[in-house]
C-alpha cells in the first residue's frame, strides 16, 4: 500500500488531514445502536471475517442487525494478547441525549451471544437482560486491517488510557481514519479525533468529571452532522462544560444549510450551518482515488434572550 504523503514528508491520510487542517467538527458517523463484542483477535478487515469467531454465530448477528440502526464492533483490553481468564463480554448500548443506556453481557461460548435480541440496542428502553452498566466505556480505534494510521496512533493512546482508572478497550473501525487518532465515549455517543496520548489523557479525564474538552470534539452519533458542528463551534466557545451542558433543540433546513438551536444555560443560540465540498483528499491510507468529502461549517453564532417560562 503507498500511503498518501504530507508536504512536510509525514505519511499516511491522518498526516495529510492535520497537515491541511481538514475540519473533524461534524464528522462523527451517525449511529444510536452499539453492539460490542469481545474478540482479542488478530483483526481482519470487514470485522466480522477475523479468524477465531463462529462464522455461524456471527453470520446470524449480521443478519439480525441488518436494517437495524446497530453498529457491530470487536473490541478488546489494550496491550498485547494474554490469556483471558473468566468469561468475555459483549455490551449493548444505546445512545441518546435523553435516554442512553448500557447492558453488559457475560459469555464463554459466542453462540451464547444468540439467546439475547441484540436489535435491543436501538431502543430508548433498556431491555430485561444483561448487567446495568452505569458508568463510561472509552473504544479507541487501533483496527490496522482498516488504515495503518488506527494502529500506529490508536494504540498509544490506548495504553496511555489503560493507566488510568476509565474502562478503556480497543476497538474496530468507529469511521474517520483521517482523523487518528480516534476515541468514542459509550453510551453518550461522543466522538473524539485527532488524539494523542497527553490530550486523549485529558479528555477522558474531564469526561470522567463529567465535562466534554472541545478542542478534539467530533460530534455525538446520535445527532446530524449539522448539529455535530453546530455543538462543537458552541463548545469551543464557552469552553469546558458539562456533557449535558449543551442541549439540541432544534433544526431546519435553510437555503444554504441548516439553522441549528441550542440551548445552555440560560442562554439560547442559533447556528448557521453551511454545507460545502471540502478540498479533495484520501479519505483513508487504501483509498484509490481522492474525494471530496462533504463538511458542515459554522457561519455564524447568534445568541438570543433566554425564554421566559
Amino acid at each position: 500500500m503507498r500511503l498518501p504523503t504530507a508536504p512536510d514528508g509525514s505519511r499516511g491520510c491522518s498526516a495529510l488531514a492535520r497537515h491541511t487542517g481538514e475540519q473533524i467538527a461534524g464528522t462523527a458517523g451517525r449511529t444510536i445502536g452499539w453492539l460490542l463484542i469481545e474478540h482479542p483477535g488478530p483483526w481482519r478487515h470487514p470485522a466480522f471475517a477475523s479468524p477465531g469467531l463462529d462464522k455461524d454465530v456471527v453470520s446470524a448477528l449480521a443478519a439480525r442487525i441488518t436494517g437495524h440502526d446497530v453498529k457491530p464492533q470487536l473490541i478488546k483490553r489494550p496491550g498485547p494478547p494474554r490469556e483471558r481468564r473468566g468469561p468475555h463480554r459483549a455490551y449493548l448500548a444505546h445512545v441518546s441525549r435523553t435516554s442512553p443506556w448500557m447492558r453488559r453481557i457475560d459469555f464463554t461460548d459466542q453462540a451464547e451471544l444468540l439467546a439475547y435480541d441484540v436489535t435491543a440496542a436501538e431502543h430508548p428502553t433498556p431491555p430485561d437482560f444483561g448487567t446495568p452498566v452505569d458508568h463510561t466505556l472509552y473504544l479507541v480505534c487501533t483496527h490496522a486491517k482498516k488504515d495503518p494510521c488506527c494502529a500506529v496512533l490508536g494504540r498509544p493512546v490506548a495504553a496511555a488510557l489503560a493507566d488510568t482508572e476509565a474502562e478503556v478497550w480497543e476497538t474496530t473501525h468507529v469511521g474517520g481514519d483521517r482523523f487518528a487518532a480516534n476515541l468514542v465515549a459509550l453510551p453518550q455517543g461522543a466522538y473524539f479525533g485527532r488524539l494523542d496520548p497527553v490530550s486523549a489523557v485529558h479528555t477522558v479525564t474531564t469526561l470522567e468529571k463529567g465535562g466534554i474538552v472541545p478542542d478534539n470534539f467530533r460530534g455525538r452519533c446520535s445527532d446530524s452532522s449539522a448539529v455535530q458542528a453546530a455543538e462543537a463551534a458552541l463548545r469551543a466557545h464557552l469552553g469546558t462544560v458539562g456533557v449535558d451542558g449543551v442541549t439540541h433543540l432544534g433544526e431546519e433546513d435553510t437555503s444554504d444549510g441548516v439553522r441549528v438551536t441550542l440551548g445552555h444555560g440560560e442562554g439560547l443560540y442559533t447556528v448557521s450551518v453551511a454545507r460545502e465540498e471540502g478540498p479533495a483528499c484520501p479519505t483513508t491510507c487504501s483509498a484509490l482515488e481522492p474525494s471530496r468529502p462533504v463538511h458542515h461549517r459554522v457561519v455564524e453564532i447568534e445568541g438570543l434572550p433566554a425564554l421566559s417560562g
